[in-house]
């Protein structure tokens, strides 16, 4: 049977045709000759590099590769990220100011992160050369191929004044490796306490899982960091059997009938500020949530923020804004489910308390709220591209789009009016037979006060104007 030689051999190449039967004596090639003038340069600049040979780097950088330090080596790396990684401060410097690229990548790990995986040189080497990289302009908020940003890699390498010298810089402290991980679980695994401390003080999330589901005190129970244990319960004000703190979102809970009217008992217009904090969270902005709460704003302003707006509230960071935008725009385009705004006549019940008419209710003018802020975010970016929208043909998919959209929400609209006459009807019968069921609260004062707060705020055209202006605005938008 005849066997087939593997690409690039010949019939010439061999005595017999019993090659893959036997094996052949081994050939004794000159690979030294193969190899290009080009690779010889490449492979005696990376070792000058690795050996520290000052005077080497700068004959082959000069004379052989004609000023040209970006070049990638036969490791794939570039001769800064060598250079980096080997602590070499001096050659460092020489190839940066050669114009050798900061941020010249291979396999998605940039020079800073070569010089902050570096665990055995100096500190101080270490820092000049991080310093020198910021100077540069090299990005600081990017992560390798599994999510590592300079930061992991400077407190996985213990180095404290470089994590420092970033946190200075603002890197942001929040983003994910593959694994889930943050800033602070790579200080808390790799047992770095000041670390932890400097990143709790730049408020860094102590609440957050990974991906397996565990917090930060399960890895550091698991690794006995008796150290971190501490710093974390203290942070996390869970000396006192795991009390939390008395301004944490997990404390506001309803537990009356009054919450769901906020401001009823001083008699004021709801404002629902305390949902601010629960939406910041959501969106994963909570360190945003003292500067935000103790500025005074209600729910429809913060739901109307925009950039200068932000800006004057004191988010100095872009990425902060940029979040926090995209979380507030994520929030105004969500969809209603029919259970999200049901009320007394969708469950089809015979007998009502006044109970659950008061706490119906006060849900549906919490989402009247919202829907004057959603209607009001929506005319205020339709304003942006109206120029644009008025531009397109008539049969554009993006006008259909757009029709169609709007329809909706004048249905959601019309449902929600026809819920609110239902609610009326209702209200005025138990009204009219003034019942006093337990349920209520014994206050006969605090009782008027909401039955006339109810009738009023269903009867008054407050509601109905509300409804009534986005629905002309809307109908306006429509036939356009």
């Amino acid at each position: 049977m005849a066997q087939f030689r593997p690409a690039g051999f010949s019939d010439e190449d061999s005595d017999s045709d019993d090659y893959g039967f036997y094996e052949k004596p081994v050939r004794n090639y000159d690979y030294s000759s193969q190899i290009s003038s080009k690779k010889k340069v490449e492979v005696a600049l990376q070792e000058a590099i690795i050996n520290g040979n000052m005077k080497d780097v700068e004959d082959l950088i000069n004379n052989e590769l004609k000023n040209n330090a970006n070049i990638k080596l036969d490791s794939g790396w570039t001769p800064l990220m060598h250079a980096c990684f080997h602590a070499q401060d001096k050659i460092v410097q020489y190839l940066l100011e050669k114009d050798a690229d900061p941020n010249l990548h291979s396999d998605s790990v940039t020079p800073i992160m070569a010089a902050c995986s570096n665990s055995s040189a100096d500190n101080d080497t270490i820092y000049s050369i991080v310093c020198n990289l910021i100077d540069r302009n090299c990005i600081l908020n990017i992560g390798d191929r599994y999510g590592q940003t300079p930061l992991m890699r400077a407190i996985s390498s213990g180095r404290v004044a470089v994590a420092q010298k970033l946190l200075d810089m603002q890197v942001n402290i929040e983003m994910r490796d593959q694994h889930g991980w943050t800033a602070v679980f790579w200080a808390v695994h790799h047992n770095q306490p000041e670390i932890l401390e400097m990143l709790i003080e730049k408020g860094a999330r102590l609440t957050e899982v990974d991906k397996s589901n565990r917090t930060l005190l399960e890895i550091a129970n698991c690794h006995d960091h008796q150290v971190i244990i501490e710093i974390l319960k203290k942070s996390l004000n869970l000396d006192d059997d795991h009390k939390t703190d008395e301004n944490s979102y997990l404390n506001h809970q309803l537990t009356s009938w009054q919450d769901y009217y906020p401001g009823i008992e001083k008699n004021e217009r709801p404002n629902y500020k305390n949902e601010i904090q629960n939406l910041l969270y959501g969106m994963s902005c909570e360190r945003l949530t003292p500067l935000i709460v103790t500025s005074g704003i209600d729910l429809r302003t913060f739901l109307l923020l925009d950039a200068e707006e932000m800006v004057k509230l004191g988010i100095e960071m872009p990425y902060e804004r940029h979040r926090l935008k995209y979380g507030l725009r994520n929030f105004h385009l969500r969809g209603w489910k029919l259970n999200a705004v049901a009320g007394l006549y969708a469950r089809k019940m015979d007998n009502y308390c006044v109970l659950d008419c008061l706490t119906s209710l006060g849900s549906h003018l919490h989402q009247i709220y919202i829907l004057e802020a959603t209607l009001q975010y929506i005319l205020r970016e339709y304003a942006k591209v109206e120029n644009q929208i008025k531009h397109q043909p008539p049969d554009s998919p993006l006008l259909k789009k757009l029709k169609t959209s709007t329809k909706k929400m004048l249905t959601n609209i019309n449902s929600i009016r026809r819920e609110i006459k239902s609610m009326k009807i209702t209200l005025q019968k138990i009204d009219s037979n003034n019942p006093r069921p337990a349920d209520l609260l014994p206050k006969k004062s605090t009782q008027e006060i909401a039955i006339q707060y109810i009738t009023k705020a269903v009867s008054l055209c407050s509601l109905a104007f509300i409804l009534y202006q986005g629905r002309t605005l809307l109908g306006n938008l429509l036939k356009k």
